[in-house]
C-alpha cells in the first residue's frame, strides 16, 4: 500500500523470526520509474502479489533491486524480481558474496556505498552504510518524503538481535544514534508497520540494548559465569528452542561489548566482571 507520496510498503510472507511473520518489500516510485528495496523470500504467491501491485499503480519501470543486507528473509525473492522486471541487484561490497549465495544463480550487478545517491526518475534516494546488524547493512534516506528505510536496524515488531559473526553492538548503537540525526518523519522498517514516533522508537532500541548490557554486567558482578549460564539467567523459559541460537549470539555480542569496554574479561571460557 502507499504509505507516503513516493513509497509503497508491501509485506511479504517470509521465514523470519517471531514475532514478525512478514518482511517488507518497498517500492519507491517517481513518475514512471521505480526501485525495489529488498525482495523477501522465495514465495511464489508473494512474488505475484508484488508484480500485480506494480501493474495496479501504472507499471512504473523497476530499474533496480537494492538489498539492505543478505539475510535470507530479505534476499532470495530477487531471483524472481530481477528476471520479471529485467533489472540488476545492488548490495554493499562487504555483502556481495553473501547476497549472491542467497540469490544464485543471479549475480549482484553493482555495489552501493555510503554517500551514493540512487536516482529514481529524478527523486534522490541517499545510501547510508548502517552496520551493526550485519557488517554491510545498507539503509536509505528519502528526504523528499522524510522516510528513513532502516531494514532490521529498527523494526516495527519485536526487537533486533545483535551478535557475532555479523553483529557488533558498539557499531550498532553508533548506527542508531546516527539515524536519529536525520530527524525523519517516518521510519520504514524491515518488519512491521510504518513508524511515526521516530525519535522515541530509536531511543527505545538504544535503551533496550543498554539495559540488556547492564543486566549481563550485574550477573557477572554477582559471580563469574559461562556463556551458557548467562543465557539461562537472562532468557530462562522465555525463549522458544527454535530461536535459542539468537539468545546465545545476543549474549556473545554483549560479552564482547563488555570486554571491549574494559568491564569484563574471559578466563578460560568463564566471564568475570571488572
Amino acid at each position: 500500500m502507499e504509505v507516503t507520496p513516493h513509497v509503497h510498503q508491501l509485506p511479504v510472507t517470509t521465514p523470519t523470526l517471531f514475532p514478525a511473520t512478514t518482511t517488507n518489500v518497498y517500492l519507491v516510485v517517481h513518475g514512471d520509474r521505480a526501485v525495489l528495496i529488498d525482495a523477501g523470500y522465495e514465495h511464489e504467491e508473494a512474488h505475484q502479489k508484488v508484480a500485480e501491485y506494480v501493474k495496479q499503480i501504472g507499471s512504473p519501470k523497476v530499474e533496480a533491486i537494492l538489498m539492505t543486507h543478505y539475510h535470507h528473509d530479505h534476499t532470495p525473492g530477487a531471483k524472481f524480481f530481477s528476471s520479471h522486471f529485467d533489472c540488476p541487484v545492488y548490495a554493499h561490497p562487504l555483502e556481495v558474496e553473501l547476497v549472491e549465495k542467497e540469490i544464485a544463480p543471479v549475480k549482484v550487478g553493482g555495489t552501493l556505498v555510503e554517500g551514493d545517491v540512487v536516482d529514481v526518475g529524478g527523486l534522490k534516494l541517499h545510501v547510508l552504510h548502517a552496520p551493526g546488524h550485519t557488517h554491510g547493512c545498507l539503509n536509505f534516506w528519502l528526504p523528499e518524503d522524510g522516510v528513513l528505510f532502516t531494514a532490521d536496524n529498527v523494526v516495527g515488531v519485536g526487537t533486533t538481535w545483535i551478535g557475532p559473526p555479523d553483529g557488533d553492538l558498539r557499531v550498532y548503537l553508533d548506527t542508531l544514534r546516527r539515524l536519529k540525526t536525520f530527524q525523519a518523519a517516518w521510519i520504514a522498517p524491515g518488519h512491521g508497520g510504518m513508524i511515526s514516533d521516530v525519535e522515541a522508537k530509536i531511543d527505545f532500541f538504544i535503551s533496550r540494548r543498554l539495559e540488556r548490557v547492564e543486566q549481563v554486567y550485574q550477573l557477572l558482578r554477582e559471580r563469574p559465569r559461562t556463556e551458557a549460564e548467562l543465557v539461562e539467567a537472562v532468557y530462562q523459559g522465555s525463549v522458544h528452542p527454535s530461536v535459542m541460537w539468537v539468545a546465545e549470539r545476543t549474549i556473545q555480542g554483549i560479552v564482547i561489548h563488555l570486554i571491549e569496554n574494559g568491564r569484563a574479561r574471559d578466563v578460560d571460557g568463564t566471564y568475570h566482571s571488572l
